[in-house]
């Protein structure tokens, strides 16, 4: 990743998202996503017991629960959910914190063991990416410290599609950076810098794919644009399910929110946990 710097840089300067090739992750991927398909359709115990309640989750250190069916609304969905389930496994609710918060991943310890082992490699990975794009920000810009608590990864299965070709419209996430790994499918679908959108095959392979979020685009003072992309179906067959995954970094976030300007850094009284619950109050969650 650091011998790649320049090309990966490049990447981001001319397409607005990253690439690399890890070998071995889409395996460890592809178990890990099966293994949440198999808890899914699991009714003793059952995912359900262990739904999320308030969204962001912030003073615990990490968004994480289950997200049933048709839970989330996107901005541009018109009141549509999108047809799918996901969890959120962040890094304080694998260290069990706050105490209980690791019980689902007892639950179910296939998935579990899984998640743990994608969780730690992702975020390895999305770090080496924090240390290239801090390299392309002036010299006096603070590191993006990246906390290993609040990253979340969350593993989605959409399923009941029906006759539908959006699953997710197009949107930009609300993280630092966020590591999309190899998908079960394709249909991951980016807009370049020229407005040209673009589906890089993924599905099946080694690479992953780094986003820019509208965190560092703000933190940035506009100087990355916030990666938007989108998922498309990409078989018409009925009965279509889709796996994917992504981790989501942040700073920690009782931070101090921090923005490159033309005269130096500015730090702000608000923190990263504000700007979450921002968003979020924005997509009509509830921050705790």
């Amino acid at each position: 990743m650091r011998s790649a710097a320049e090309a990966v840089g490049t990447q981001l300067t001319e397409w607005g998202f990253m690439a690399v090739e890890v070998p071995g992750i889409g395996g460890r991927v592809e178990a890990m996503m099966s293994s949440f398909a198999a808890a899914c359709s699991s009714a003793e115990p059952s995912l359900s017991d262990y739904a999320y309640s308030r969204v962001p989750q912030i003073s615990s250190g990490g968004t994480h629960g289950f997200f049933p069916y048709l839970s989330e609304v996107p901005r541009l969905a018109n009141g549509v959910p999108d047809p799918k389930e996901f969890i959120h496994v962040s890094g304080a609710m694998i260290d069990d914190r706050p105490p209980g918060a690791a019980q689902v991943l007892r639950a179910f310890p296939e998935f579990g063991e899984a998640a743990r082992e994608v969780f730690d490699a992702a975020f390895t990975l999305v770090s080496l990416f924090a240390e290239i794009v801090h390299g392309m920000l002036p010299v006096d810009a603070p590191p993006l410290e990246l906390s290993r608590d609040a990253a979340n990864l969350r593993v989605i299965r959409y399923r009941d599609v029906g006759d539908r070709e959006v699953l997710a419209h197009e949107h930009s996430g609300i993280q630092m950076l966020g590591l999309q790994l190899p998908p079960g499918d394709q249909g991951l679908q980016y807009v370049l810098h020229d407005g040209t959108w673009v589906e890089p095959v993924i599905a099946g392979t080694d690479i992953v794919l780094c986003n820019i979020g509208r965190m560092l685009a703000s933190a940035s003072g506009g100087r990355f644009r916030p990666s938007t992309h989108r998922v498309h179906r990409s078989d018409t067959e009925s009965g279509y399910e889709r796996l994917s995954s992504v981790l989501f970094a942040y700073p920690p976030h009782g931070a101090r929110q921090w923005k490159v300007t033309e005269d130096g850094v500015t730090v702000m009284d608000a923190t990263w946990g504000d700007f979450i619950a921002d968003r979020f109050a924005g997509l009509g969650g509830r921050p705790s």
